[in-house]
Protein backbone atom coordinates (compact mmCIF):
# COMPACT_ATOMS: atom_id res chain seq x y z
CA UNK A 1 0.00 0.00 0.00
CA UNK A 2 1.60 3.55 -0.68
CA UNK A 3 1.30 5.68 2.28
CA UNK A 4 1.60 9.42 1.92
CA UNK A 5 0.96 11.85 4.69
CA UNK A 6 1.13 15.63 5.44
CA UNK A 7 3.04 15.11 8.56
CA UNK A 8 6.50 14.24 9.06
CA UNK A 9 7.26 10.57 10.74
CA UNK A 10 8.24 11.42 14.47
CA UNK A 11 11.24 8.68 15.96
CA UNK A 12 10.13 6.22 18.76
CA UNK A 13 11.38 8.26 21.80
CA UNK A 14 12.15 5.19 24.11
CA UNK A 15 8.68 3.49 24.73
CA UNK A 16 9.34 0.56 22.14
CA UNK A 17 8.89 2.31 19.00
CA UNK A 18 5.00 1.83 19.05
CA UNK A 19 5.17 5.61 20.65
CA UNK A 20 5.26 6.80 16.74
CA UNK A 21 2.03 5.51 15.91
CA UNK A 22 0.62 8.45 18.16
CA UNK A 23 3.39 11.17 17.69
CA UNK A 24 2.70 11.73 14.07
CA UNK A 25 0.34 13.62 14.35
CA UNK A 26 1.54 15.89 16.96
CA UNK A 27 3.99 17.14 14.12
CA UNK A 28 4.02 20.66 12.82
CA UNK A 29 3.16 23.89 14.09
CA UNK A 30 -0.06 23.01 15.44
CA UNK A 31 -0.47 25.75 18.19
CA UNK A 32 0.99 28.52 15.39
CA UNK A 33 1.93 32.03 16.74
CA UNK A 34 -0.98 34.13 17.52
CA UNK A 35 -1.16 38.02 17.81
CA UNK A 36 -0.36 39.28 21.47
CA UNK A 37 -3.91 40.44 21.97
CA UNK A 38 -5.43 37.14 21.51
CA UNK A 39 -6.53 34.93 24.10
CA UNK A 40 -4.46 31.95 23.46
CA UNK A 41 -4.45 28.06 25.08
CA UNK A 42 -2.65 27.71 28.08
CA UNK A 43 0.65 25.51 27.60
CA UNK A 44 2.15 23.79 24.06
CA UNK A 45 0.92 20.13 23.89
CA UNK A 46 3.95 19.69 21.45
CA UNK A 47 6.44 20.92 23.93
CA UNK A 48 4.83 18.73 26.70
CA UNK A 49 5.15 16.10 24.82
CA UNK A 50 8.71 16.46 24.66
CA UNK A 51 9.05 17.07 28.61
CA UNK A 52 7.10 13.92 29.43
CA UNK A 53 9.53 12.52 27.39
CA UNK A 54 12.75 13.76 28.66
CA UNK A 55 11.83 13.87 32.50
CA UNK A 56 10.84 10.05 31.93
CA UNK A 57 7.18 10.51 32.55
CA UNK A 58 6.30 7.65 30.34
CA UNK A 59 8.41 5.02 32.72
CA UNK A 60 5.27 4.83 34.55
CA UNK A 61 2.67 7.08 32.58
CA UNK A 62 1.19 5.49 29.23
CA UNK A 63 0.01 7.43 26.80
CA UNK A 64 -2.83 5.16 24.78
CA UNK A 65 -1.17 1.99 25.84
CA UNK A 66 2.15 3.15 25.17
CA UNK A 67 4.71 3.24 28.14
CA UNK A 68 4.73 2.39 31.84
CA UNK A 69 1.43 1.20 33.44
CA UNK A 70 2.43 2.06 37.37
CA UNK A 71 0.20 5.22 37.07
CA UNK A 72 -3.00 6.12 34.86
CA UNK A 73 -2.85 5.90 31.03
CA UNK A 74 -2.80 9.99 30.05
CA UNK A 75 -4.94 9.11 27.11
CA UNK A 76 -8.10 8.73 29.14
CA UNK A 77 -6.97 10.73 32.52
CA UNK A 78 -6.88 14.12 31.06
CA UNK A 79 -10.34 13.54 29.48
CA UNK A 80 -12.98 16.32 30.23
CA UNK A 81 -10.97 17.83 32.90
CA UNK A 82 -10.35 21.28 33.60
CA UNK A 83 -7.04 22.72 34.12
CA UNK A 84 -7.85 23.05 37.85
CA UNK A 85 -8.98 19.52 37.87
CA UNK A 86 -5.84 18.37 36.49
CA UNK A 87 -3.92 20.78 38.74
CA UNK A 88 -5.43 19.09 41.62
CA UNK A 89 -5.03 15.53 40.34
CA UNK A 90 -1.24 16.43 39.78
CA UNK A 91 -0.90 17.02 43.28
CA UNK A 92 -3.07 14.59 44.86
CA UNK A 93 -1.22 11.60 43.65
CA UNK A 94 2.35 13.20 44.56
CA UNK A 95 3.07 11.44 47.46
CA UNK A 96 3.02 7.93 45.39
CA UNK A 97 5.04 9.55 42.67
CA UNK A 98 7.49 10.71 45.12
CA UNK A 99 7.77 7.01 46.29
CA UNK A 100 7.94 5.27 43.15
CA UNK A 101 11.03 7.81 42.18
CA UNK A 102 12.64 7.03 44.97
CA UNK A 103 12.36 3.65 44.85
CA UNK A 104 14.02 3.70 41.58
CA UNK A 105 16.50 6.43 42.23
CA UNK A 106 15.11 8.97 40.30
CA UNK A 107 15.53 12.68 40.46
CA UNK A 108 12.65 14.52 41.38
CA UNK A 109 11.24 16.44 38.62
CA UNK A 110 11.21 19.97 38.53
CA UNK A 111 9.17 22.73 35.93
CA UNK A 112 8.96 25.75 35.37
CA UNK A 113 5.44 27.42 35.57
CA UNK A 114 5.40 27.53 31.05
CA UNK A 115 6.72 23.43 31.41
CA UNK A 116 4.28 22.45 33.70
CA UNK A 117 1.78 24.41 31.39
CA UNK A 118 2.93 22.57 28.57
CA UNK A 119 2.91 18.64 30.34
CA UNK A 120 -0.81 19.52 31.67
CA UNK A 121 -1.53 20.62 28.18
CA UNK A 122 -0.54 17.50 26.63
CA UNK A 123 -2.34 15.09 29.08
CA UNK A 124 -5.53 17.18 27.78
CA UNK A 125 -4.63 17.04 24.36
CA UNK A 126 -3.66 13.30 23.68
CA UNK A 127 -7.28 12.55 24.44
CA UNK A 128 -8.53 14.39 21.24
CA UNK A 129 -7.23 11.99 18.81
CA UNK A 130 -10.10 9.10 19.30
CA UNK A 131 -9.06 5.62 19.09
CA UNK A 132 -10.58 3.85 15.97
CA UNK A 133 -13.85 3.08 15.20
CA UNK A 134 -15.50 -0.10 15.20
CA UNK A 135 -16.79 -1.12 11.32
CA UNK A 136 -18.62 -3.52 12.04
CA UNK A 137 -20.66 -1.18 14.29
CA UNK A 138 -20.24 1.15 11.84
CA UNK A 139 -22.36 -1.07 8.74
CA UNK A 140 -25.07 -1.68 11.27
CA UNK A 141 -25.38 1.99 11.49
CA UNK A 142 -24.53 2.79 7.52
CA UNK A 143 -27.57 0.27 7.26
CA UNK A 144 -29.81 0.81 9.93
CA UNK A 145 -29.79 4.45 9.63
CA UNK A 146 -30.81 4.22 5.82
CA UNK A 147 -27.61 6.22 4.80
CA UNK A 148 -27.19 2.92 2.36
CA UNK A 149 -30.70 4.58 0.33
CA UNK A 150 -28.74 7.17 -0.43
CA UNK A 151 -24.66 6.10 -0.22
CA UNK A 152 -22.19 3.54 -1.53
CA UNK A 153 -19.54 2.26 -0.17
CA UNK A 154 -16.62 0.42 -1.30
CA UNK A 155 -17.55 -2.08 -4.72
CA UNK A 156 -21.11 -1.26 -4.41
CA UNK A 157 -22.88 0.03 -7.52
CA UNK A 158 -23.53 4.00 -6.92
CA UNK A 159 -26.16 4.54 -9.23
CA UNK A 160 -27.76 7.29 -10.27
CA UNK A 161 -29.55 8.09 -6.82
CA UNK A 162 -26.84 7.11 -4.51
CA UNK A 163 -23.61 8.88 -3.65
CA UNK A 164 -20.32 7.00 -3.04
CA UNK A 165 -18.54 7.08 -0.15
CA UNK A 166 -15.04 6.30 -1.27
CA UNK A 167 -13.32 8.98 -1.29
CA UNK A 168 -13.29 9.19 2.85
CA UNK A 169 -11.15 5.91 2.99
CA UNK A 170 -7.75 7.94 2.59
CA UNK A 171 -8.76 9.11 6.16
CA UNK A 172 -8.57 7.98 9.40
CA UNK A 173 -10.19 10.65 11.43
CA UNK A 174 -14.11 11.04 10.83
CA UNK A 175 -13.29 14.58 10.57
CA UNK A 176 -13.67 14.99 7.40
CA UNK A 177 -16.65 12.58 7.02
CA UNK A 178 -17.96 15.20 9.46
CA UNK A 179 -17.13 18.48 7.53
CA UNK A 180 -18.77 16.87 4.49
CA UNK A 181 -21.90 16.39 6.38
CA UNK A 182 -22.28 19.96 7.92
CA UNK A 183 -21.56 21.68 4.35
CA UNK A 184 -24.16 19.70 2.62
CA UNK A 185 -26.68 19.15 5.40
CA UNK A 186 -29.21 21.17 3.65
CA UNK A 187 -29.27 19.46 1.08
CA UNK A 188 -29.34 16.07 2.60
CA UNK A 189 -32.40 16.92 4.78
CA UNK A 190 -34.34 17.71 1.39
CA UNK A 191 -33.36 14.67 -0.06
CA UNK A 192 -34.45 12.62 3.29
CA UNK A 193 -37.81 14.47 3.30
CA UNK A 194 -38.17 13.56 -0.69
CA UNK A 195 -37.74 9.74 0.31
CA UNK A 196 -39.53 9.76 4.21
CA UNK A 197 -35.97 8.81 5.19
CA UNK A 198 -36.20 10.41 8.93
CA UNK A 199 -33.08 12.48 9.74
CA UNK A 200 -30.82 10.17 11.11
CA UNK A 201 -28.93 10.93 14.85
CA UNK A 202 -25.31 10.51 15.81
CA UNK A 203 -24.49 9.45 19.05
CA UNK A 204 -21.45 8.05 20.78
CA UNK A 205 -18.95 6.81 18.88
CA UNK A 206 -20.94 6.44 15.35
CA UNK A 207 -19.52 8.59 13.32
CA UNK A 208 -15.90 7.19 13.93
CA UNK A 209 -17.53 3.45 13.69
CA UNK A 210 -18.92 4.70 10.26
CA UNK A 211 -15.63 6.10 9.41
CA UNK A 212 -13.88 2.52 10.40
CA UNK A 213 -16.61 0.81 7.85
CA UNK A 214 -15.70 3.12 4.97
CA UNK A 215 -12.31 2.61 5.51
CA UNK A 216 -12.53 -1.21 5.60
CA UNK A 217 -14.85 -1.79 2.49
CA UNK A 218 -12.58 0.61 0.63
CA UNK A 219 -11.26 -1.09 -2.37
CA UNK A 220 -8.56 1.29 -3.68
CA UNK A 221 -5.49 -1.00 -4.21
CA UNK A 222 -3.29 1.98 -4.22
CA UNK A 223 -4.92 4.15 -1.16
CA UNK A 224 -3.27 7.37 0.03
CA UNK A 225 -3.53 7.47 3.83
CA UNK A 226 -3.76 11.43 4.77
CA UNK A 227 -3.34 11.91 8.29
CA UNK A 228 -4.59 15.69 9.19
CA UNK A 229 -2.18 18.11 10.47
CA UNK A 230 -2.74 17.89 14.25
CA UNK A 231 -6.06 20.42 15.19
CA UNK A 232 -5.65 23.94 16.43
CA UNK A 233 -7.79 25.08 19.20
CA UNK A 234 -6.21 28.98 18.50
CA UNK A 235 -6.88 28.75 14.73
CA UNK A 236 -10.63 26.95 15.77
CA UNK A 237 -11.28 29.86 18.00
CA UNK A 238 -10.58 32.21 14.91
CA UNK A 239 -12.53 30.42 12.60
CA UNK A 240 -15.81 30.15 15.65
CA UNK A 241 -15.19 34.16 15.21
CA UNK A 242 -15.08 34.36 11.44
CA UNK A 243 -17.81 31.97 10.72
CA UNK A 244 -20.33 34.03 12.58
CA UNK A 245 -20.76 31.31 15.44
CA UNK A 246 -20.02 33.71 17.93
CA UNK A 247 -23.03 35.46 17.35
CA UNK A 248 -25.10 32.97 19.40
CA UNK A 249 -22.60 30.92 21.63
CA UNK A 250 -21.18 33.80 22.48
CA UNK A 251 -17.40 34.69 21.76
CA UNK A 252 -16.29 31.97 23.97
CA UNK A 253 -18.47 29.67 23.56
CA UNK A 254 -20.40 30.54 27.23
CA UNK A 255 -24.08 30.51 25.16
CA UNK A 256 -26.43 33.64 24.76
CA UNK A 257 -30.18 33.58 24.27
CA UNK A 258 -29.70 32.19 21.54
CA UNK A 259 -27.61 29.57 21.91
CA UNK A 260 -26.49 27.36 24.95
CA UNK A 261 -23.21 27.45 26.76
CA UNK A 262 -20.99 24.86 24.89
CA UNK A 263 -18.43 24.09 27.57
CA UNK A 264 -21.61 22.64 29.78
CA UNK A 265 -22.91 20.77 26.87
CA UNK A 266 -19.64 19.33 25.35
CA UNK A 267 -17.43 19.25 28.82
CA UNK A 268 -17.21 15.70 28.67
CA UNK A 269 -17.30 14.70 25.21
CA UNK A 270 -14.94 13.10 22.41
CA UNK A 271 -13.83 14.65 19.08
CA UNK A 272 -16.26 11.78 17.49
CA UNK A 273 -19.50 12.90 20.14
CA UNK A 274 -18.78 16.49 18.93
CA UNK A 275 -19.02 15.81 15.40
CA UNK A 276 -21.79 13.58 15.72
CA UNK A 277 -23.49 16.51 18.10
CA UNK A 278 -22.73 19.25 15.27
CA UNK A 279 -25.05 17.03 12.77
CA UNK A 280 -27.55 16.38 15.25
CA UNK A 281 -28.10 20.18 15.79
CA UNK A 282 -27.09 21.24 12.07
CA UNK A 283 -30.91 21.70 11.05
CA UNK A 284 -32.17 23.92 14.39
CA UNK A 285 -28.62 26.13 13.80
CA UNK A 286 -28.88 26.60 10.41
CA UNK A 287 -32.45 27.98 10.71
CA UNK A 288 -31.59 30.04 13.78
CA UNK A 289 -28.59 31.10 11.76
CA UNK A 290 -31.11 32.39 8.81
CA UNK A 291 -33.74 34.23 10.35
CA UNK A 292 -30.80 35.90 12.29
CA UNK A 293 -29.56 36.91 8.56
CA UNK A 294 -26.40 35.32 9.53
CA UNK A 295 -24.70 33.49 6.80
CA UNK A 296 -24.53 29.54 6.91
CA UNK A 297 -20.77 28.90 7.12
CA UNK A 298 -18.91 25.99 5.31
CA UNK A 299 -15.57 24.18 6.10
CA UNK A 300 -12.68 23.79 4.50
CA UNK A 301 -9.12 21.89 5.16
CA UNK A 302 -8.89 22.01 8.83
CA UNK A 303 -11.56 24.13 9.75
CA UNK A 304 -13.94 21.76 11.07
CA UNK A 305 -11.04 19.83 13.24
CA UNK A 306 -10.02 23.38 14.27
CA UNK A 307 -13.03 24.58 15.69
CA UNK A 308 -14.25 20.62 17.18
CA UNK A 309 -10.83 21.20 18.71
CA UNK A 310 -11.45 24.69 20.59
CA UNK A 311 -15.35 23.64 21.65
CA UNK A 312 -13.22 20.40 23.49
CA UNK A 313 -10.88 22.85 24.75
CA UNK A 314 -13.40 24.99 26.58
CA UNK A 315 -13.84 22.79 29.64
CA UNK A 316 -9.72 23.13 29.86
CA UNK A 317 -9.57 26.99 30.43
CA UNK A 318 -8.44 28.34 33.83
CA UNK A 319 -11.63 29.66 35.82
CA UNK A 320 -10.79 33.24 37.90
CA UNK A 321 -11.66 31.24 41.46
CA UNK A 322 -13.33 32.51 43.89
CA UNK A 323 -10.99 33.75 47.09
CA UNK A 324 -13.67 33.72 49.87
CA UNK A 325 -13.91 29.98 49.25
CA UNK A 326 -10.17 29.99 48.85
CA UNK A 327 -9.98 31.15 52.55
CA UNK A 328 -11.54 28.53 53.22
CA UNK A 329 -9.79 26.05 52.07
CA UNK A 330 -6.47 27.17 53.00
CA UNK A 331 -7.75 26.57 56.65
CA UNK A 332 -9.67 22.99 55.79
CA UNK A 333 -6.87 21.49 54.04
CA UNK A 334 -4.01 22.42 57.12
CA UNK A 335 -1.72 24.89 54.38
CA UNK A 336 -1.48 27.55 57.60
CA UNK A 337 -0.64 25.41 60.24
CA UNK A 338 2.84 25.65 57.48
CA UNK A 339 2.35 28.81 55.97
CA UNK A 340 1.76 32.52 57.29
CA UNK A 341 -0.83 34.44 55.20
CA UNK A 342 -1.90 38.25 55.16
CA UNK A 343 0.16 38.96 58.39
CA UNK A 344 -2.10 35.52 59.99
CA UNK A 345 -0.55 31.96 61.18
CA UNK A 346 2.81 32.99 61.57
CA UNK A 347 4.85 29.99 61.08
CA UNK A 348 8.91 28.86 60.12
CA UNK A 349 7.74 25.66 58.12
CA UNK A 350 6.57 27.56 55.33
CA UNK A 351 7.20 30.73 53.33
CA UNK A 352 4.69 33.34 54.19
CA UNK A 353 2.71 33.07 51.15
CA UNK A 354 1.28 36.69 51.28
CA UNK A 355 4.29 37.47 50.28
CA UNK A 356 4.23 35.95 47.11
CA UNK A 357 3.54 37.47 43.74
CA UNK A 358 4.22 33.97 41.42
CA UNK A 359 1.57 31.57 43.33
CA UNK A 360 -1.73 33.85 42.13
CA UNK A 361 -2.39 31.91 39.33
CA UNK A 362 -3.12 28.74 39.02
CA UNK A 363 -0.49 27.82 37.13
CA UNK A 364 1.72 29.34 39.23
CA UNK A 365 0.51 27.59 42.55
CA UNK A 366 0.43 24.27 40.97
CA UNK A 367 3.78 24.70 39.37
CA UNK A 368 5.73 25.69 43.00
CA UNK A 369 3.81 23.06 44.69
CA UNK A 370 4.87 19.98 42.72
CA UNK A 371 8.22 21.83 42.93
CA UNK A 372 9.18 22.14 46.41
CA UNK A 373 6.40 18.27 47.25
CA UNK A 374 9.07 16.50 48.55
CA UNK A 375 10.33 18.71 51.07
CA UNK A 376 6.66 19.24 52.10
CA UNK A 377 6.26 15.64 52.71
CA UNK A 378 9.05 15.57 54.84
CA UNK A 379 7.92 18.60 56.59
CA UNK A 380 4.39 17.33 57.09
CA UNK A 381 5.21 13.89 58.59
CA UNK A 382 3.09 11.28 59.41
CA UNK A 383 0.75 12.70 61.31
CA UNK A 384 -0.72 15.37 59.09
CA UNK A 385 -2.67 14.59 56.00
CA UNK A 386 -1.96 14.88 53.02
CA UNK A 387 -4.83 17.71 51.21
CA UNK A 388 -6.02 16.66 48.31
CA UNK A 389 -8.36 19.00 46.02
CA UNK A 390 -11.04 18.66 43.83
CA UNK A 391 -12.73 20.48 41.42
CA UNK A 392 -11.74 24.35 41.06
CA UNK A 393 -10.68 24.18 44.72
CA UNK A 394 -6.67 25.04 43.39
CA UNK A 395 -8.96 28.00 41.16
CA UNK A 396 -10.53 29.16 44.44
CA UNK A 397 -6.87 28.97 46.63
CA UNK A 398 -5.07 30.63 43.85
CA UNK A 399 -7.28 33.47 43.73
CA UNK A 400 -7.39 33.87 47.44
CA UNK A 401 -3.71 34.08 47.45
CA UNK A 402 -3.86 36.60 44.75
CA UNK A 403 -6.70 38.80 46.95
CA UNK A 404 -4.00 38.87 50.19
CA UNK A 405 -0.64 39.62 47.71
CA UNK A 406 -2.40 42.31 46.76
CA UNK A 407 -3.64 43.44 50.18
CA UNK A 408 -1.34 44.96 52.77
CA UNK A 409 -0.37 42.78 56.07
CA UNK A 410 -2.30 43.63 58.90
CA UNK A 411 -0.52 45.50 62.08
Amino acid sequence: MNQRCNSLWLPPLGVGGSFALLLILFTGQAFAQTEATEKVLPGNPLDGRRLFVEHGCYRCHAVWGNGGTLGPDFATAGAGHSLAELAGTFWNHTPSVIEANHERGLEWPVFTETELANVISYIYYVKLFDEPGDPELGEQWFVGKQCVRCHSVGDDSPGPDRVPLNEFDRYLSPVMLAEEMWNHGSRMRTRQAEMEIPTPSITGREIADLQAFIRQSSTAREREIELLAPPDPNAGRRSFTSKGCVRCHGSDGRGSRFAPDLQEVLQTLTVSEIAGELWNHSAKMTSTMRQRGIQIPRFDGSEMADVIAFLYYLRFFETSGDASRGEQIFDSKGCSSCHAHAGRYPSSAGPDLGQSTSIGTLLGLATAMWNHAPAMQNLSGEDVEWPRFQGDEMSDLAAYLRSIAATPPKP
